[in-house]
């Protein structure tokens, strides 16, 4: 129960929203980006929103509590909704149930709190105690209180109350869930837990601000993008500014530079220090309106003349925070700091000129550095590419465009180099991590380096694994939402680019023999999960491996010579293979 508050830019609206109340807020307010931040357990919820934004084509993030994983303790039950937990409760016989559900379980806990000893924690708020007043709960049974999620305050709760039994949902770590799975086993209870109901297909989760600020797409904002530059570009600007300040003993406010593009680009000189024979200048790293995770870092460099260096020659030396290549298969051999061709290029024209202004024929020695760089590169494919350290400095244009997909292709160009350079014959295409982790487990031996997500770009990914080449096999993961769409031919499995052909599913389902009802039902289908509720998925239904097969020859069309193996998964890991 949510009590009223204040915001800056919104509104705030309490009480039930259906799917028609949803459909006509969405609609009149011109929304066009819905942010599902809803409790784990919202499950009607979830539904509603999920179908209403896949009705109206609006772009949809569920914000999730990420989930905490089961020990391995012999107390700990795991059932999937009360139902069960009532079942089990009636086994286990517990002589006093401390039940940490929340008020809105006042009412399918009512079998066991009116015939047991039962205390129900709640939260203090108005809003809480009305709920619980109009379910007939004795408030001798409630426990209005704030957690404080500490092991300590549970584990006195327990003992002061002479609780035998503990029953809480799923609800990650934002509802204290790790501290009530140690203080059971801790204690010796039995721990009932409530699994979370299963999620809709969902194209883009967050588990984090950071990841939901990443995924902001661009439909979501009203003025134009704006572009950004590279960490290439900033690293060139950083030099060509520390090369002014060695030689003419100040730097400059900002520095000009023709990019790659051909866009003159102006970039502000925002630290600066010299010293005996060096100077080092930085920039802060602008990436526009794109969700890079390298804006508004501090990319410095720090220039030195080397008197017996080749005339005009440029050392780049690893700075802090910038990363080290240790395997083959990119653009910079192993050993080198992970500052990409372009950039370099960039950086030796900046350091030439200012050695021709001034006269001067010496080496210079270059250090780049990037103070937070190898936090931030965690965030990145760096270290599965065995660059160590840091990130890279990248870009070839020298600008950032919002949202390019021509950046992801490189990246995934990039990765498919670097694994058939380490002796990867096997390549993995994963749409992501979660399909990753279902691939790893049926095939346990796949390397990590041999797994490539795609993004929705599954097409294009298959037409760069080809132009490489040198793979003896090549194995295709998918979830079974964009398999739908796969199976018909679609290059980019985006639900922007391509929605769920419910037709298609029930022409398919009556040419395999399926029941006219069944086909019919197809048709009405409104979530792809839906149709493992109509059949159980496996092998043995005919229209799974159908999807598989019709999966496989689509992704044949984009690479004919290496073997290929398709694998179609459902939102558990099962699977269907085709190939």
């Amino acid at each position: 129960c949510v009590e009223p508050f204040a915001t800056t830019c919104g509104e705030f609206r309490h009480g039930a929203l259906d799917e028609a109340a949803l459909s006509e807020l969405i609609s009149s307010r011109g929304v066009r980006l819905v942010i599902d931040a809803a409790h784990p357990f919202a499950a009607q919820l979830h539904r509603s929103v999920f179908e209403v934004c896949e009705r109206l084509a609006v772009r949809l993030i569920r914000f999730d509590r990420p989930p905490v994983p089961f020990p391995d303790f012999e107390g700990l039950h795991s059932v999937a909704d009360f139902t069960e937990a009532l079942a089990l409760l009636d086994r286990l016989n517990p002589a006093k149930l401390l039940a940490l559900t929340g008020v809105q379980s006042t009412a399918p806990l009512r079998p066991w709190w009116e015939r047991h000893d039962m205390l129900l924690r709640i939260l203090p708020t108005q809003a809480s105690m009305e709920l619980s007043r109009r379910e007939g709960i004795p408030e001798a049974q409630l426990l209005p209180m704030n957690p404080d999620g500490s092991d300590e305050a549970l584990e006195a709760l327990v003992r002061e109350h002479g609780v035998d039994c503990l029953l809480a949902k799923e609800s990650g770590e934002s509802g204290f869930f790790s501290s009530k799975l140690r203080v059971a086993e801790r204690c010796a209870l039995p721990l009932i837990v409530i699994r979370r109901p299963p999620a809709a297909a969902y194209e883009l989760v967050a588990t984090s601000v950071e990841e939901l600020e990443a995924l902001l797409p661009a439909a979501a904002t009203l003025k134009p993008l704006r572009t950004g530059y590279t960490t290439g570009a900033c690293a060139a600007a950083a030099t060509k500014a520390a090369m002014i300040a060695l030689l003419e003993g100040a730097a400059p406010e900002s520095v000009t530079l023709t990019l790659p593009s051909g866009k003159v680009a102006s970039f502000g000189i925002v630290s600066y220090r010299a010293e005996q024979g060096s100077a080092r200048c930085g920039v802060r790293k602008f990436a526009g309106d794109d969700p890079d995770v390298t804006h508004g870092l501090l990319i410095v460099s720090e220039v030195s003349l080397v008197p017996d260096g080749e005339p005009g020659e440029v050392r780049f030396l690893q700075g802090e925070g910038v990363g080290r290549v240790t395997l083959p298969g990119l653009e910079i051999p192993p050993g080198e700091p992970a500052i990409n061709p372009v950039p370099r290029r960039m950086i030796r024209e900046c350091v030439a000129a200012e050695l021709r202004q001034h006269g001067l024929r010496h080496g210079v020695a270059v250090t780049i550095s990037v103070p937070s760089g190898e936090a931030v590169a965690r965030k990145t494919m760096n270290e599965r590419l065995g660059i160590t350290g840091g990130i890279s400095i990248l870009g070839t244009s020298g600008e950032v465009v919002p949202y390019s997909m021509e950046a992801w292709l490189a990246s995934i160009r990039q990765s498919i180099a670097v694994a058939a350079a380490n002796g990867c014959t096997t390549l993995a295409l994963t749409s992501g991590l979660r399909s990753e982790r279902h691939l790893r487990a049926f095939y346990p031996g796949l390397p990590e380096l041999a797994c490539i997500h795609y993004g929705n770009f599954i097409g294009r990914t298959l037409e760069l694994a080809s132009e490489h080449g040198g793979f003896s096999r090549v194995i295709v993961g998918v979830m079974l939402a964009k398999a739908t769409k796969l199976a018909q031919g679609e290059a980019d499995l985006s639900s922007r680019v391509v929605h769920l052909n419910r037709q298609w599913l029930a022409n398919l389902a009556a040419d395999l023999g399926y029941s006219e009802e069944l086909a019919s039902q197809f048709a009405d289908l409104r979530l792809v999960r839906n149709m493992t509720e109509l059949l159980p998925f496996g092998s043995d239904e005919p229209l799974y491996p159908a999807i598989a097969k019709a999966c496989r020859k689509a992704c044949a069309q984009w690479i004919s010579d290496e073997p290929l193996t398709f694998v179609l998964f459902d939102m558990d890991g099962r699977s269907v293979v085709s190939g």
